[in-house]
């Protein structure tokens, strides 16, 4: 079996779930429904102010964005922290390793498969947000970075996913691991916010804490007309809230990706070795 053949397997059994399908049509059916209650309730409460447009446009696309991110990392790990300890348990994982792949092969064509699906959502989302234009407020360089900044955090917590569920043996294990390391990171730099704010240490002067770089929700606001304020100085550069956001989780990736190589194949190094015996020259002399 060579990466081809396992990525067209793969994605042919996701693609053709019904669940495939029905995730993807209640997704955009409850962005569409949230986007027209905003519309509506914002129409009723701000007809005769003319610039009230730009703002329900920007009021939209944050809701949107941070929608579209909290669900894109809630999602992403369902598809790929079983993928492997899923094979283990339907005992179709030695038929993969019996095959001519590779460890890049293997882990690239789970992941890849696995990937898909947030990516399909991200890319069905793409018209509704393109109507935040109608109202302005938010240009299309932010929209490119936000489109990023989902694509990155699907990458990252997918390898995460796939790290677990090639180090654990049960799949509700590593999904709920992989759930809770996700949840974690999430909400750990926001709760030091809090408790920052409470004890009046916030930053250093105008800079915010450097915690906040690698967290997804501060990333995606450093996209936002207002999010000027998450600027790093770091010697002569100035880094923006969601290019370290980008740097740090491309590492990352990267680090899971290997870890996931190490440890899909299994360790032959300590095994013992069986030594092929081979008559000696007495015993044939003897035998002739």
């Amino acid at each position: 079996m060579t990466f081809l053949a396992l990525l067209t397997k793969e994605l042919r059994l996701r693609m053709r779930r019904e669940r495939t399908v029905w995730v993807i049509i209640t997704y955009i059916l409850l962005m569409g429904l949230l986007g027209w209650f905003v519309i509506g309730s914002f129409s009723a409460t701000n007809n005769s102010n003319p610039y009230a447009l730009g703002q329900m446009g920007t009021y939209l696309y944050t809701l949107f964005s941070q929608l579209q991110l909290v669900l894109v990392m809630f999602i992403t790990p369902a598809f790929t922290s079983t993928s492997i300890n899923g094979e283990k348990e339907r005992q179709t994982f030695d038929l993969l390793l019996c095959s001519r792949l590779s460890s890049f092969a293997l882990v690239s064509g789970k992941l890849v498969a696995g990937l898909m699906n947030a990516l399909l959502l991200i890319a069905a989302s793409i018209p509704l947000f393109s109507l935040v234009f109608f109202f302005g407020g938010i240009s299309p360089v932010q929209l490119l970075q936000a489109m990023l900044l989902f694509i990155i955090t699907a990458m990252m917590v997918g390898t995460c996913g796939l790290l677990f569920s090639s180090i654990l043996t049960r799949p509700a294990a590593s999904t709920a691991i992989t759930y809770a390391t996700g949840l974690i990171w999430l909400v750990t730099p926001i709760i030091l916010y809090f408790i920052a704010q409470l004890s009046r240490n916030f930053g250093n002067g105008n800079q915010p804490p450097l915690i906040f770089i690698w967290n997804p929700i501060i990333a995606l606001i450093s996209t936002y007309p207002s999010g000027t304020f998450f600027t790093y100085t770091i010697g002569s550069w100035h880094i923006v809230a969601w290019q370290g956001y980008t740097v740090l989780s491309i590492v990352a990736t990267a680090i899971f990706f290997w870890l996931s190589m190490l440890t899909i194949k299994p360790n032959t190094t300590n095994r013992p070795h069986t030594r092929r015996q081979t008559p000696s020259v007495t015993n044939v002399t003897a035998t002739v």
